[in-house]
């Protein structure tokens, strides 16, 4: 399942599980370009996956800036084969409180930007007749989730997207599937769980840890093992597989 001398865009691989795939996929010895809204966040994944370049600021809510990030990509490096959408904005939102402001930027990260990432990507590997296109998406697209019914949705909206672009694109040699990692260590759930714990007045340290118990496997999931799969995804293992939802649950029941 070698990426040796692939050329990946890890979009949101600023920390989490993003930085965990840019630093599998250099490990497996693909050329890895970082990009995140924060800039000095992805220099640091850059650094821990012993590369110097490319780290990219990118807005996914600004349609040029990922326009302007495969341009830069496909200019360092001659090509792009491999892309991951990972970055992602989840709001935590009563569904009585919720505002259409709230509701756009939640989409216009997720949804819209995950899919202009998508188009951006195949315009440069559909003439090279080979792409492979990663979209992290939740269980939360299939599961009541009330507090971040935003997130929930706006996720659904990639695995559909996931689905519709194998079907425009899969006779161009480019895939398209999406990874859906349930509760995992570290990263935004982290920060998510510590504002409902706090909305729902529950001690933070007890909160999270009655999540984790109510697992059926009685723990999270590492970034390090959905990048795992990531790898597989990426690599010419998986040429014939796309359209497809592989869930990391832990055996969580989902609808």
């Amino acid at each position: 399942m070698t990426l040796k001398n692939r050329v990946a865009l890890i979009v949101g691989g600023g920390n989490g599980l993003g930085r965990a795939i840019a630093r599998a996929f250099a490990r497996e010895g693909a050329d890895v370009a970082v990009a995140d809204i924060n800039l000095e966040a992805a220099r640091e994944t850059l650094e821990l996956c012993g590369r110097k370049e490319l780290a990219l600021r990118v807005d996914l809510a600004d349609p040029p800036d990922i326009t302007d990030a495969v341009a830069r990509v496909t200019e360092r490096f001659e090509r792009l084969e491999i892309m991951v959408n990972c970055a992602a904005l989840c709001l935590v939102d009563p569904l009585l409180e919720l505002t259409p402001e709230r509701w756009d930027r939640v989409f216009d990260v997720n949804a819209r930007g995950a899919f202009f990432c998508m188009q951006a990507a195949a315009r440069v590997m559909i003439p090279r007749r080979f792409g492979r296109i990663i979209n992290i998406t939740t269980p939360a697209t299939r599961l009541g989730v009330p507090y971040f019914a935003t997130y929930g949705a706006s996720k659904a909206a990639v695995d559909s997207l996931t689905r519709s672009a194998t079907l425009a694109w899969a006779r161009n040699g480019v895939t398209v599937n999406s990874l859906s990692p349930g509760m995992m260590t570290g990263g935004m759930i982290d920060k998510m769980e510590g504002e409902l714990s706090r909305m729902l007045g529950r001690n933070e340290a007890e909160f999270k840890s009655t999540r984790t118990e109510g697992l059926p496997m009685g723990r999270r999931v590492e970034p390090e093992e959905v990048a795992e799969a990531a790898i597989w995804l990426a690599s010419d293992a998986a040429a014939y597989v796309s359209a497809e939802r592989f869930n990391f649950t832990g055996g969580m029941e989902l609808a």
